[in-house]
């Protein structure tokens, strides 16, 4: 099991077929299956789709990948499957960007569309289509057009927000009656990297997304509620402290929620893909620390805290991939080292015994007999700390947990009810005190 260099972009089940198809920048599979940007795996083994894309099933294939990641979104819609990406050539003809596949061979779609595709989804009205384009069909679209399986359609008037020439669009979802769009963009109107179009206008969504760096890579519906994930925290140039969160959000169709910090630590706090198995959501990106822990950039998300799957550095150089195949998590990407394993650019996880990264668990309250009454300041804090409140007089025990539940010291506070943290690693602690007084603590550096 491998694929050669470029690796995969997207990872799309077919229950009903029990196969994942897997598309990228590959030319195939290590084990000689040619099949550009786009293979089926069914377990065992690695078979082509045809000619795949970008070539003609006869010129000698370079040794490099296909460009611009190649095949980087796949979606099932009227019983088919489509694919988009930067596509140039089906089987040695023309393409534009997207293609339809009849069960054994690859077909265009019209005229096409004239950029870059980044995202496919499957709705009731048709096919839509996100991506770095101007045109669909012909017709002016600002990077998001709809299928209707004859002809491509503008959708709602999208206006161009980024300008003054090509939006930058990653993503759709229709959430409560509403169509929702995320990308790279910002305009004078104040809509910034997320809009909805609410019946009549495209208007933002609160004051959206902000900060230099920042876009939304993802929208995604599920248990009622809009999953929104990209490049975006609450400092620097990736958003101000009133950003709705870091790296993933929720939004309810009146106002914003976390998912515990998010990616909130990490310089760079991207998340690149998510999937759910059942109820248990997974992502990756370019996150090093989920949850206030450490993280080797692919995590999940129980309902009440983020783990890590994987230390730091686990995976070399990267992973932009991530599905499932028979309720198993499949990660994809140019990764040629996966711990102390050499794995071609996809592996699939079976557990293991990394425990030590998970966060403290989201609506842990500060409680037990009147704990308004007992506080640590700063929090977060980065040298020391300092309690006050109802608390026993005299000398104060303490012991100290970190996320997974490992005391790391048991102490006894002075009277002034000081402790030093400048010996401990950024991230969420439990203090316990007497009394059952239990509080949170977050170091932070």
């Amino acid at each position: 099991m491998g694929l050669s260099f470029g690796g995969p972009r997207c990872l799309l089940e077919d229950q009903q077929a029990d196969i994942l198809y897997v598309s990228g920048a590959m030319s195939g599979s290590v084990a000689g299956v040619t099949s550009p940007g786009i293979l089926t795996w069914d377990g065992t083994s690695f078979s082509a789709m045809d000619c795949g894309f970008n070539w003609d099933c006869v010129s000698p294939l370079s040794g490099g990948g296909l460009a611009n990641g190649g095949i980087g979104t796949m979606a099932f819609w009227n019983g088919e499957l489509y694919a988009g990406g930067d596509i140039y050539s089906i089987n040695g003809e023309p393409a534009y960007n997207v293609a339809r596949w009849d069960g054994s061979a690859w077909h265009n779609l019209g005229s096409g569309l004239d950029g870059l595709v980044t995202r496919l989804h499957g709705f009731d009205d048709g096919l839509y289509a996100t991506g770095y384009f101007n045109n669909a069909g012909g017709q002016l679209a600002h990077g998001l057009a709809r299928w209707d399986g004859t002809q491509w359609h503008s959708v709602f008037d999208f206006p161009l927000l980024s300008g003054p020439d090509l939006n930058y669009i990653h993503d759709v979802a229709w959430y409560q009656g509403q169509l929702y769009v995320g990308g790279n963009f910002v305009d004078d109107a104040g809509r910034n990297c997320i809009v909805r179009y609410d019946g009549s206008a495209w208007v933002s969504v609160e004051s959206g997304i902000r900060g230099s760096f920042s876009l939304v890579n993802l929208l995604e519906v599920h248990d009622d509620l809009l999953y929104v994930a990209g490049a975006f925290g609450q400092s620097g140039s990736y958003g101000p402290p009133d950003n709705p969160g870091c790296g993933i959000v929720t939004w309810d169709g009146e106002q914003w929620g976390t998912l515990g910090e998010g990616t909130c630590g990490s310089p760079n706090p991207t998340i690149y893909r998510m999937s759910w198995i059942q109820d248990t959501l997974y992502v990756t990106g370019r996150f090093n620390t989920i949850g206030g822990v450490p993280s080797g950039r692919v995590a999940k998300w129980d309902g009440s805290r983020w783990c890590s799957l994987v230390p730091p550095d686990y995976f070399y150089p990267d992973i932009v991939a991530l599905g499932s195949f028979r309720d198993t998590l499949i990660v994809g990407g140019s990764f040629t080292i996966a711990g102390a394993d050499s794995i071609d650019r996809i592996a699939q996880w079976i557990g293991g015994g990394y425990t030590s990264a998970c966060g403290i668990t989201v609506g842990l309250e500060d409680t037990l007999p009147d704990a308004a009454n007992v506080s640590v300041h700063p929090n977060p804090a980065s040298t020391v700390v300092f309690f006050a409140g109802a608390l026993p007089l005299g000398p104060l025990p303490l012991m100290l947990y970190d996320a997974t539940g490992r005391m790391i010291r048991h102490t006894v506070l002075g009277p002034d009810r000081t402790m030093e943290i400048d010996d401990l690693s950024s991230g969420c602690y439990v203090v316990h005190l007497p009394n059952q007084v239990v509080l949170r603590l977050v170091v932070q550096r």
